[in-house]
């Protein structure tokens, strides 16, 4: 019997339907560990530019070089096992990453944000994204017999594809990562992959029959297994993760001792808590109060962009002001009732996207407090002279703006502040800017702005005494960058803080706190 004719009677017991099936699952999959990728490596680099555009290049590179190899072998072996072995191979490696995640990201992390995020992910993703891309040129071989129909079957090969993709993307982003834990939707996806060589060789290879209850047990007991692993609660002997929940902004966390409770937002602190005192731990929320206090003193309505853990939200009530908070996540929302204490009987908070609510609504404010972390990074959206602009527009004729960022305020780094302060100044009759930290390190830079006369100082808190003896001098901000929607480069500018901050969390919890 000729080559040829040993090469028709192999396609022939792999139908049509099965083909395209495989090419809708892996197309499917390739997206989902795509997007999902990004929530495994942002507790540990953020969500920023950075981690996206490493996960985009890990997987066009694999894809690219599964592609090549993959039409290569194709023409060497042009049996179906070979393209389901393949699969197999990509399920095993989708399986790994939940178990493999804690050593590779921590040692990638040694290498900085944008060389930690590449690492990370090619050494976590790029195996699997690989033995995918070999799937696309296998499934043309096996499919095309008769080169005259090569366009017409290569073209519906690729829109079936694309499709599992376009599900895949859409599933994955708005409903499985803000339902299910990271590991059970890995998990899930290698099975998903499992199930293919599964249904091959149970229905098209009797012969092999046993290969199939091999891998049916396999796979149930990776089900079983996997999304039990035991999870270690305790980041210490005295700190301990008492709720952990991931959105579709961010991966959740409270942490609590016996004398701090604390949220975590992509693996950074965002609000915290003294349990003794009963009163707000992080100085900013005291300063910004301070600054409110100074420049709009018959302050009355407040509106704040950002709720995190309601420190902020709490410390104005305290000062009778009528609080609005706008927070775009729900999840931070319900953390918030749940574990700080923020009552929606008193404060009314709207989810919605900061920038779009002050776009929509004809409201006016004394004060507008723009504190919208999301990890290390501020929405970059919400800092252009356009939003300013919005802002301005909220605000009543006395009233104020303040906004918290994190940031240097001298040397080679400060570049991100000193725009910022130029962008505000734009819009505003006026800006000061406070800083409590020593010069020399990164912190909370206060920004305090606004278009009526400043009123004359009153008596104030201790707490003014001191910060207003912190004053920045901005010598020379004036002529910064202006930060606007057509060219915002603030993630850029700002990227050394970003690596130290996230540095600085794994220095005072460990690296446990970001992974467990």
């Amino acid at each position: 019997m000729s080559l040829k004719k040993i090469d028709s009677a192999v396609i022939k017991k792999v139908p049509a339907w099965m083909l395209l099936l495989t090419a809708f699952i892996t197309g499917n999959v390739i997206m989902m560990i795509e997007v999902v990728g990004t929530r495994v490596v942002a507790p540990y680099f953020g969500v920023g530019v950075y981690v996206w555009s490493a996960l985009i290049t890990v997987t066009l590179l694999a894809l690219a070089a599964g592609y090549g190899v993959g039409g290569y072998w194709a023409d060497l072996r042009r049996r179906p096992e070979w393209l389901f072995l393949i699969i197999l191979g990509a399920s095993l490696f989708t399986f790994l990453i939940p178990v493999l995640r804690y050593p590779i990201l921590t040692g990638a992390g040694q290498l900085g944000v944008r060389g930690g995020a590449l690492a990370g992910s090619a050494l976590l993703f790029g195996p699997a994204l690989f033995l995918l891309g070999m799937v696309s040129p296998y499934i043309v071989k096996l499919y095309t017999e008769k080169f005259e129909k090569i366009g017409s079957r290569v073209g519906l090969l690729y829109a079936v594809s694309t499709i599992g993709s376009f599900f895949g993307t859409l599933t994955m982003g708005f409903y499985l990562i803000p339902l299910f834990r990271l590991n059970t939707i890995i998990v899930s996806l290698g099975s998903i992959l499992l199930l293919m060589p599964m249904i091959y060789f149970f229905l098209f290879r009797t012969q092999r029959r046993l290969l199939f209850f091999f891998l049916l047990t396999a796979g149930l007991g990776t089900l079983v297994f996997f999304p039990h692993l035991p999870r270690s609660q305790w980041v210490s002997e005295t700190l301990k993760i008492i709720h952990k929940t991931t959105s579709i902004y961010g991966e959740l966390k409270v942490l609590e001792s016996s004398t701090h409770r604390t949220l975590l937002i992509d693996g950074i602190i965002q609000s915290g808590d003294d349990l003794k005192q009963g009163q707000a731990s992080p100085p900013y929320v005291f300063d910004i109060g301070s600054l409110i206090s100074r420049y709009c003193p018959t302050a009355q309505s407040a509106l704040v962009i950002g709720l995190g853990g309601g420190n902020l939200a709490h410390l104005l009530l305290k000062q009778n002001l009528t609080v609005e908070v706008v927070e775009i996540d729900r999840k931070v929302v319900d953390v918030a009732k749940r574990f700080f204490n923020i009552n929606p009987q008193q404060v009314k908070i709207t989810i919605e996207d900061g920038r779009r609510y002050l776009r929509q609504t004809d409201k006016k404010y004394d004060v507008v407090v723009l504190n919208a972390f999301s990890g290390e990074s501020f929405p970059s959206h919400i800092l252009t002279k356009e939003c300013f602009g919005l802002v301005k527009n909220t605000l009543n004729p006395q009233g104020v703006v303040l906004l918290n960022f994190v940031g240097y305020v001298q040397g080679p780094h400060r570049r991100a502040t000193a725009a910022l302060y130029a962008t505000v100044k734009s819009e505003f009759a006026w800006c000061h800017v406070f800083f409590r930290e020593p010069r020399s390190r990164f912190g909370n830079v206060l920004y305090a702005a606004g278009e009526g006369q400043i009123p004359r100082e009153q008596p104030a808190d201790a707490n003014w005494a001191m910060l207003k003896e912190r004053k920045v001098t901005i010598s020379g901000w004036e002529t910064a960058l202006v930060v606007t929607d057509d060219y915002n480069p603030i993630e850029f500018l700002n990227r050394v803080v970003y690596q130290r901050w996230r540095q600085l969390v794994i220095d005072s919890f460990g690296p446990e706190v970001l992974l467990n």
